[in-house]
């Protein structure tokens, strides 16, 4: 004989059942066509309920002056490799976008500009704390500013400071960022290993040794040739851009390469 139940419970058991999980293995079963597979359906359900629940926060778990956003997670590569960034696997990251110490500075009298230079840089460290990696264009929306501010207060920030910046541009070596190669490339001419090289610069060891053979190819191929390569010719031997053998040649001695097109 089956369990007896209660007169109570079934009243009020089925009540159970109105939730979002039982909602979701409706759509799932009924309108998704997973209705003859019901454990593949409700594995789907708790994988899905697990995203929400890491997606969506109390008010109790964020502090004032933080911003809830979905960020790439680091290591998928760049958006224009293989995959879209809408086709990237995300994760909530927490930004703070106004601290305390933000407005000591202000009411202390310190510059506002470098106050909005601190704040975006505080936020691409805390991305990349949290295993994402905020892009320029995405600190833009975030901030209010246009792209092309965002990428000055990043440059003057690495000016002054001599650090590189970890946003997802660097990260994920997408988009042409000469400052970052030609630092890879000085500490690759210093002395400097590969894995002190990417923990400097916030790159993967890949990336790192990808510069530094590039690098190489171009100082080997200037000293075996006997005329002065302009760097157009050795773009086209080695099948890269101008602009990066540029980049390359500037840190060989000066006067053995033309540069011009």
């Amino acid at each position: 004989m089956g369990r007896q139940v209660s007169w109570h419970e079934a009243i009020y058991g089925p009540q159970r059942a109105l939730t979002l999980s039982s909602r979701l293995f409706v759509l799932l079963s009924d309108e998704l066509g997973l209705g003859r597979q019901p454990k593949v359906a409700r594995l789907l359900v708790n994988e899905i309920l697990a995203v929400i629940e890491e997606t969506f926060v109390d008010q109790e778990h964020m502090k004032p002056g933080q911003l809830l956003v979905l960020l790439p997670e680091i290591g998928q590569g760049p958006s224009w490799h293989r995959s879209k960034l809408e086709d990237k696997k995300l994760k909530p990251v927490r930004l703070s976008l106004i601290e305390p110490d933000d407005i000591d500075r202000l009411a202390a009298g310190e510059k506002p500009l470098l106050v909005r230079r601190s704040r975006l840089v505080r936020m691409v460290l805390e991305a990349k704390e949290q295993g994402a990696a905020l892009s320029s264009s995405q600190l833009a929306v975030i901030s209010g500013y246009s792209s092309s501010t965002v990428g000055r207060h990043i440059k003057a920030h690495e000016r002054s400071t001599g650090e590189v910046l970890p946003t997802r541009g660097i990260i994920e070596d997408q988009g042409r960022g000469p400052t970052h190669k030609k630092q890879i490339v000085a500490r690759h001419l210093k002395g400097e290993s590969t894995a002190e090289i990417a923990k400097a610069t916030d790159h993967a060891p890949r990336c790192v040794e990808r510069y530094i053979l590039r690098f190489e190819q171009v100082r080997e191929l200037v000293s075996y040739l006997d005329k002065n390569p302009d760097a157009v010719s050795i773009a086209r031997i080695l099948g890269c851009s101008k602009q990066l053998v540029v980049e390359y040649l500037d840190l060989l001695p000066k006067g053995k390469v033309k540069v011009d097109t």
